[in-house]
């Protein structure tokens, strides 16, 4: 196989210097030289501001590090573009806000329409994705990225192995059908999980978290709670070689063991009624998190190996249904007792 330089330059700062690269190259008088690569530029130019396809564009001045500003660019003397580019990691320490603010400033007496863009070419939670587009971002992901890059034959190498390199990561994210990749292939297991968040309709989130037995790359949600535990919740836990786990897991209690073993013995009933069977973990730990129960069986394959994602949801659904119940059942226990004891 033809080695690819972007599987060796992998750093944030090479693929900034090939998306400067790739902008400049939508300057017109370039066409001539590459025209594929010419038009190219200029689609995703259009994608970034959006702006028709019958739009015109004829100057770009494309450059790195203003400001610490990853990415920018003026287009026409029309458009300032401001780009956060990121791989693998997420935004931090409110620089999307400061940039944002230095651009307005230096722009509010030029005749330039300011755009912001955050440009991700790896994988990330669409509820970081959500809040960053509530601070006045564009985000552009991989595969619209690929989607305009795919359009036309482009002879440039530099093009070709970034796009190739971009396919990998593609490719490497949607293979989360076998499950061994779910287990083995750190995209593949974002890829899982970013298909989950597509398919449940409430807030949910998944990152990487740091524990003392090596870390998992974690996904949550579904929040409830009792009187006696203020939370109640659905994670997935993934170690890979260290296996995959769906749990429940509470917050918000005494932090007594003892607890821990009265509400499992609580919740079994009612997820025998929803056809899901619960055990304790190997070891009860008494912590501001804990986990209260494993789900058994919840990773179901065929003889080939192929994840069953939709038998998964069903899981998923009956484990909502589960801990919805169980709450419910526990505020209602909790008003009887109060309407008895002011009865008395």
């Amino acid at each position: 196989m033809k080695p690819n330089l972007f599987n060796f330059a992998t750093k944030e700062l090479s693929q900034d210097a090939f998306f400067t690269w790739f902008l400049n190259w939508a300057n017109n008088e370039l066409n001539e030289l590459n025209p594929s690569l010419n038009e190219t530029a200029k689609d995703f130019i259009k994608t970034l501001i959006g702006v028709p396809n019958n739009y015109i564009i004829t100057k770009v001045i494309a450059g790195r590090q203003w400001n610490n500003i990853d990415i920018w660019a003026e287009v026409n003397d029309e458009y300032f573009i401001g780009i956060e580019d990121k791989t693998n990691t997420g935004e931090h320490s409110n620089q999307l806000e400061r940039y944002k603010e230095i651009v307005t400033k230096h722009y509010k007496d030029k005749p330039h329409k300011t755009i912001f863009i955050y440009l991700k070419t790896g994988n990330e939670s669409l509820s970081t994705l959500n809040l960053i587009k509530q601070k006045g971002y564009k985000s552009i992901d991989r595969k619209a990225i690929l989607d305009i890059f795919n359009k036309r034959q482009i002879n440039s190498e530099i093009f070709n192995d970034f796009k190739e390199y971009l396919t990998e990561i593609e490719n490497s994210t949607n293979s989360f059908n076998k499950f061994h990749k779910i287990t083995s292939d750190w995209k593949a297991s974002e890829g899982f999980y970013l298909k989950l968040q597509e398919n449940i309709d409430e807030w949910t989130d998944w990152r990487y978290v740091a524990n003392q037995m090596g870390g998992f790359l974690g996904f949550w949600y579904h929040w409830k709670g009792t009187k006696e535990i203020s939370e109640i919740y659905i994670q997935i836990e993934n170690a890979f070689n260290n296996g995959i786990k769906l749990v429940i897991k509470i917050a918000g209690w005494e932090q007594k063991t003892h607890i821990l073993y009265h509400t499992l013995n609580e919740l079994k009933p009612f997820a025998e009624r929803n056809n899901i069977i619960i055990n304790k973990p190997d070891k009860y730990r008494a912590g501001n998190t804990s986990t209260l129960a494993v789900v058994q069986n919840a990773f179901q394959t065929d003889d080939d190996g192929n994840f069953d994602f939709e038998l998964f949801l069903v899981t998923l659904r009956n484990l909502e249904k589960t801990i919805d119940e169980y709450c419910c059942n526990k505020k209602t226990q909790q008003v009887t007792q109060v309407l008895q004891d002011c009865g008395n």
